[in-house]
């Protein structure tokens, strides 16, 4: 089977509103680190096997990696900032953004699964 490209794009931006990425209504997570079994609204199961999650963690780190270094050489760049201040900021831009798109990138990994038959509906709840 195969997908256009905007169908991959469209249930990554449902992923990384915290959206389930079949029903896209239900919620991924249910509180700042926890994150839900399967979808309230359709029963999707979003993760099967323990380890899974470790595709949201390379989403993260990749997004990270190219923010920091394209930001910093953009900056170097354009102002020559003094290098320990400038290394500073990037150090602690990179932690923080890691921590704050933890979440989003963990959601749009559930998407990539998805897409890929990785995700499985249970009965949904009454």
């Amino acid at each position: 089977m195969t997908m256009s490209l905007g169908v991959v794009l469209h249930k990554m931006w449902v992923g990384a509103r915290l959206r389930c990425p079949h029903c896209e209504r239900g919620r991924t997570f249910s509180g700042l680190l926890k994150v839900n079994q399967t979808c309230s609204e359709c029963g999707l199961r979003f993760e099967h096997e323990d380890g899974e999650s470790v595709g949201g963690m390379y989403i993260n780190l990749a997004l990270a990696e190219l923010t920091t270094m394209g930001g910093f050489f953009l900056i170097h760049g354009a102002y020559q900032p003094p290098v320990l201040p400038h290394l500073i900021f990037w150090i602690v831009y990179n932690v923080v953004f890691v921590v704050l798109f933890y979440r989003h990138s963990r959601s749009m990994w559930m998407s990539v699964s998805y897409l890929t038959g990785g995700a499985k509906h249970e009965t949904p709840p009454r």
